[in-house]
């Protein structure tokens, strides 16, 4: 089984774009609040390196669920919660290295404390909380199994029967389809 590249790429997009426009607003939030805002110079976005994270996370999400086979909804958010921070952090440092910070590590760490402070990294686990359990998956060549007519009855393994296919829907529930498909 295997989620489909339409149901990656908008479990991604979802995540990353939502995630980082409200990242974005609480930023322009802040500032316009303490008096800083001095037009689109302020926000993180006005930086051509900052716009690497957005690109580079939909890449990287949209090729984790579609090439990871299909978790349950405690490892999707696991798996894609850390990448994500992982991303934000590595693209954070090139953007601090690009900027000419003497120790890029800072930056990045920094941007992450940021990154959770603007709620962009808990509204990002929240949205693959919420995406996870309803990505598209499918029967793949390695996922879906074929049962060829064996059955367990009370002294173990018998034959007989007909074959069947087993797949599983979206939300990981069994689903048998008799015949071959």
């Amino acid at each position: 089984m295997t989620v489909t590249w339409r149901g990656s790429t908008h479990y991604a997009f979802l995540v990353v774009a939502l995630s980082w426009l409200i990242g974005l607003g609480v930023d322009l939030t802040f500032a316009a609040a303490s008096g800083g805002y001095q037009g689109l110079r302020t926000v993180r976005a006005a930086d051509s390196w900052e716009l690497l994270f957005p690109a580079t996370a939909f890449v990287a999400l949209t090729l984790a669920r579609r090439l990871l086979p299909p978790l349950p909804r405690w490892r999707v958010i696991l798996t894609d919660g850390a990448l994500y921070t992982v991303v934000l952090l590595v693209c954070a440092g090139i953007a601090s290295w690009a900027a000419g910070y003497d120790v890029p590590v800072d930056g990045a760490f920094a941007m992450g404390v940021v990154s959770l402070f603007n709620l962009q990294l808990p509204t990002a686990w929240l949205l693959s909380t919420w995406r996870a359990g309803r990505l598209e998956v499918v029967a793949g060549g390695t996922g879906a199994r074929l049962n060829a007519g064996t059955r367990r009855g009370p002294r173990g393994p018998q034959t007989g029967g007909t074959a069947s296919w087993t797949t599983f829907d979206e939300r990981g529930k069994r689903c048998t389809d008799a015949g071959p498909h």
